[in-house]
């Protein structure tokens, strides 16, 4: 089994003020090199994301800059199977740090071991990393990106399986034939959270159809929330840079291992059906 593990921080919420990588190798399932690094990134630091990492500008004031560490990253990620926890959350870091100094991303393919944990172990009361690494006995000690890779290694060995690829392949498979084969409904017992203005359906007509399929409707992202419904509208301003306050809040929920999934409105609607 041969992947890279990396594990991002950033300094605030903007995608390009990585503050550290970490970064392990691992070759014919054996842990074979790591490296770990603060990041300069020349930005400030905000509190919620300090109180997370326990990262601040001291800490990387005589590190490099992510332009700095371009050609390096390059080196670990390019023609790799990289992994990460939440790894939605590391590609778009990586892929706007790339745009912020004007460099391609690594070319590379990506997994993630939040989705595989919820697979693999869906008993958990939540898919943090360290809550999934003491459901297999990883120490938690270790940095998070040796985690991570460990994480990856005794998953492939519970499933005998010693093609990372596969192993997430097949998770995959299972869960998308357990969706299908579902009949109960898919909100039922759901915390559902909208953000932006639905196409053809008021917010109050949204919240009495998720009470009639059996979820439950709530305006405030919190750790309890299944689903973040995003709607065009706010689709489209992402895209811009202009994500909504919920938006963000998710994505730092789900960087720091809760479980929220983000749909898009159409298809909250057709589940709804």
């Amino acid at each position: 089994m041969d992947f890279i593990a990396i594990d991002i921080e950033t300094a605030n919420q903007w995608r390009d003020s990585i503050c550290s990588i970490g970064l392990v190798k691992v070759v014919d399932g054996e842990i074979q090199d790591t490296l770990f690094t603060y990041i300069n990134p020349e930005q400030p630091f905000d509190e919620y994301h300090t109180h997370h990492h326990g990262l601040t500008a001291e800490n990387v004031q005589h590190a490099p800059t992510f332009k700095e560490f371009y050609p390096t990253l390059c080196q670990w990620l390019n023609n790799q199977f990289v992994v990460a926890h939440y790894v939605k959350y590391d590609e778009n870091v990586i892929q706007e740090s790339c745009e912020s100094i004007q460099q391609l991303p690594p070319y590379c393919q990506y997994g993630c071991t939040l989705e595989l944990a919820q697979k693999a172990c869906p008993e958990l009361p939540n898919f943090k990393l360290a809550s999934v690494a003491s459901k297999l006995s990883i120490p938690l000690t270790l940095e998070n990106a040796e985690i991570i890779a460990r994480i990856v290694l005794e998953l492939g060995k519970t499933k005998n399986i010693t093609h990372v690829k596969s192993l997430f392949d097949i998770n995959m498979t299972v869960i998308q034939n357990a969706k299908q084969t579902s009949n109960e409904p898919f909100f039922k017992g759901k915390t559902i959270v909208f953000t932006g203005g639905l196409h053809g359906m008021t917010r109050t007509t949204a919240a009495q159809k998720v009470r009639q399929a059996g979820g439950i409707f709530s305006n405030v992202i919190s750790k309890q929330t299944d689903y973040l419904v995003i709607s065009r509208n706010s689709i489209e301003r992402s895209e811009t840079g202009h994500k909504s306050s919920k938006f963000q809040k998710a994505e730092q929920l789900i960087s720091m291992g809760h479980s929220i999934q983000l749909i898009h409105e159409e298809l909250f609607i057709k589940k709804l059906k």
